[in-house]
């Protein structure tokens, strides 16, 4: 249930004290969400599907090794009663590597989490499931890479291809099984980035490989286009130059296009930042948002397409100095753009969002939510739904629980 405020306290005079310092701008947020997220819950991923009905999904620790993956959908101002997609003591809990659920129609279609498996802290596996008749039993889960070594899989993807198949995309570690420090930049020894169609019957399908040398850490992105789909990540290349990569997945081949950088930032680091792009698309309108520290400068980049992905223009700076990256983007009225991140400030974590005009001009950062600056935040996700962006985020303090908010797209109204 959505209830209506003119000023809800709590947060906005938290968020005004630290506007003051700042010189923030805060915005009347008139609607807050009550989610039904239990406290304990963190680590929030959200799907808008073809009906704008939201899918949000998130870890619920349950007990010291017990946690639940449940999900909830909104619409109509409504959120439905939390669910289970799984309860057990085998996740992979991470704050950069969470689930998701995604959805076509107004249902959930299916949902993803990490399985630990033997063999180290870092083995795991890509498990996928989908629901039954009543959603509330769920198939058994599929393993999608099959490879049986005991390296990382994760940093998945997924966007439906029906209500009862999907296309998924995840960092593969098979080729990383047994090697040294002293390998780490050896390219056949590198994380992989792989794809395959997963349907409810267990059949995996056209299992393609993207690019053979990633970044090891960084989330994935993957976006309906006109065409078909378009995949985003952080590549890495022999020199360790991370920039960000864009390929183009054909639906009717089922072959993805030679990866190209979004931006040629020549970002040199020998390490993963985890911190991954985000995409959005409007038919062949697309836009990609991401943190880069070329020149030992922090900043959040956006740079968009109208051409499907193929081509972009010259990126635009969204944010500087305190950012430390965890975008998220959604599209405005009129051509506009609004991107997010997460602002590092006197050990907090500030939700931040700007509205980008299709000609490039920015309007003053807005400060959205509170959160800690640490890794236990995870990462701010937001999507838009009608009239209203819907933001999701991880609150550390005093209690952690997943928070909810919405502002509106048109002009959202500011504190003087």
């Amino acid at each position: 249930m959505i209830f209506i405020k003119r000023l809800l306290f709590a947060l906005i005079f938290t968020g005004f004290l630290i506007s003051c310092e700042r010189d923030l701008q805060q915005p009347v947020i008139e609607y807050i969400i009550t989610n039904p997220a239990d406290t304990g819950a963190r680590f929030p991923n959200l799907h808008i599907d073809d009906t704008e009905t939201i899918h949000m999904s998130w870890f619920l620790k349950v007990d010291e090794d017990i946690y639940a993956l449940q999900f909830a959908s909104l619409s109509d101002d409504r959120w439905t009663d939390a669910r289970s997609v799984r309860v057990g003591t085998n996740f992979f809990v991470n704050w950069a590597d969470f689930p998701s659920v995604v959805g076509k129609n107004g249902e959930v279609v299916a949902a993803h989490w990490l399985r630990k498996i033997e063999g180290g802290p870092f083995a795991y596996n890509v498990n996928v499931a989908f629901p039954g008749e009543n959603i509330r039993r769920w198939t058994d889960p599929i393993t999608p890479h099959l490879d049986g070594t005991p390296t990382e899989h994760g940093f998945v993807s997924m966007q439906p291809l029906s209500d009862d198949r999907v296309l998924a995309i995840w960092l593969d570690g098979r080729h990383t099984d047994g090697r040294g420090h002293h390998e780490y930049s050896d390219p056949d020894k590198a994380m992989t980035i792989r794809s395959a169609e997963i349907s409810k019957d267990g059949s995996i399908d056209r299992k393609r490989v993207i690019d053979e040398m990633v970044c090891d850490c960084c989330q994935t992105d993957m976006v309906k286009t006109s065409d078909g789909f378009a995949a985003v990540y952080r590549g890495r290349t022999t020199d360790e130059i991370r920039d960000i990569l864009i390929s183009r997945y054909n639906t009717e081949t089922g072959e993805w296009s030679e990866p190209v950088t979004v931006h040629d930032d020549g970002w040199q680091i020998g390490g993963c930042p985890v911190n991954g792009p985000r995409i959005i698309a409007d038919g062949n309108n697309v836009a990609v948002a991401w943190f880069t520290m070329n020149d030992n400068e922090a900043k959040v980049l956006l740079a968009r397409s109208d051409d499907g992905g193929v081509t972009f223009g010259e990126p635009v700076k969204i944010a500087g100095d305190e950012t430390s990256g965890r975008v998220d983007l959604a599209y405005g009225n009129n051509g506009s753009i609004f991107v997010s991140w997460m602002e590092a400030y006197d050990g907090k974590g500030l939700v931040m969002v700007r509205e980008v005009k299709q000609n490039n001009e920015m309007n003053d950062p807005i400060f959205v939510g509170l959160t800690d600056a640490s890794r236990a935040s995870g990462f701010p996700r937001m999507v838009r739904q009608g009239d209203y962006f819907v933001f999701a985020w991880t609150q550390t303090e005093p209690l952690v629980r997943v928070r909810t908010a919405r502002i509106p797209v048109e002009s959202p109204v500011l504190l003087e």
